[in-house]
């Protein structure tokens, strides 16, 4: 029944895939996708279900041009939207290649600022069933036609995306128009502030929460890593991060999934308030494996802790 459903996940995807950048038809039936656990009312969704071309992308995604259409599940009670996207990006050696991904499923931003959705890539090999999850998307509030975005992938950003509405007719003979590149100025301050007494020495987490998964047994860890692929992050009960070094490099412990993890900060920057760092799982010599992005100041760092595909919301306070 498993890989049934799996099957079916995927054909839905291709269907769709279909409509968006091969024959943009105007309907495109999507099957299988499983009903979401969180309910998002239909008419906050409704204004998303739309087919989009990418008008402009954050430069370090190394995206070139994109286009991606939004549907509800066909027979869905309540509603919700499934999306599909292709991106052509510039693989390391500068090549135009295609990505493919599913936005599934949708979940409600805080405050209505919009929607959001796991970022499912779509192997080349997706009738076997290769579809990972591959990072998050952010949709804000249309202003006409015009959607604003947030994009996450392959453990990197968030980068800011632009979107047009497209209309019944609209289409393109071959691929979509490059988009904008978006140039964002980047902290490069070393460190975490201008004198390393302001930042150096001992944290204590500040926004602890009761572990969701305590009472889910071996399933524990594998709701817990999937939580982190979620919009809000996941839920991190206890922890504790110390800055020392010249350069500086910070060690986290974390706590989430009843499971205990550790992460290495490494080339940290600051401007303003905004404090930015490389991830890295095995010590400072290790790849990196995501980024810090946050603010701080006054002995206080608060951000996004991103590691692979998992997010994790932190808040630490310099002890004494």
């Amino acid at each position: 029944m498993r890989r049934l459903k799996l099957i079916l996940v995927l054909g839905g995807a291709l269907a769709l895939l279909a409509s968006v950048g091969v024959a943009w038809a105007t309907t495109g039936a999507t099957t299988g996708y499983p009903q979401p656990k969180v309910v998002v009312p239909s008419q906050t969704q409704a204004p998303f279900e739309n087919r989009y071309v990418l008008t402009a992308v954050g430069s370090g995604a190394g995206i070139r041009s994109g286009e991606m259409k939004f549907e509800f599940e066909e027979g869905s009670s309540p509603q919700f939207l499934v999306g599909i996207s292709q991106f052509y990006t510039y693989s390391p050696t500068g090549e135009i290649e295609t990505a493919l991904f599913t936005f599934y499923p949708p979940k409600e931003l805080p405050n209505g600022k919009g929607l959001g959705f796991t970022a499912l890539k779509v192997g080349a090999s997706a009738q076997y069933g290769q579809v990972t999850p591959d990072g998050e998307l952010q949709l804000f509030t249309p202003e006409g036609d015009k959607v604003k975005g947030q994009l996450r992938l392959r453990g990197g950003g968030p980068w800011p995306v632009e979107f047009k509405v497209l209309g019944e007719d609209e289409r393109y003979t071959a691929s979509p128009p490059a988009a904008r590149q978006i140039h964002e100025a980047q902290p490069n301050n070393p460190g975490w502030g201008g004198e390393a007494s302001e930042y150096e020495g001992e944290y204590e987490l500040t926004n602890g929460a009761e572990d969701p998964t305590a009472k889910a047994g071996t399933l524990g860890a594998v709701i817990g890593v999937a939580q982190g692929l979620g919009v809000r992050g996941a839920v991190v009960s206890s922890g504790s991060m110390t800055v020392e070094g010249n350069p500086a490099v910070a060690t986290v412990e974390l706590e989430t999934g009843g499971t205990n993890r550790t992460f290495t900060l490494t080339d940290l920057a600051w401007q303003g308030d905004q404090r930015v760092a490389q991830v890295h799982n095995e010590g400072p010599d290790s790849p990196p494996v995501g980024r810090f992005e946050g603010t701080g100041g006054q002995g206080e760092v608060k951000g996004d802790l991103i590691s692979g595909h998992s997010v994790y919301k932190v808040a630490f306070k310099l002890k004494g």
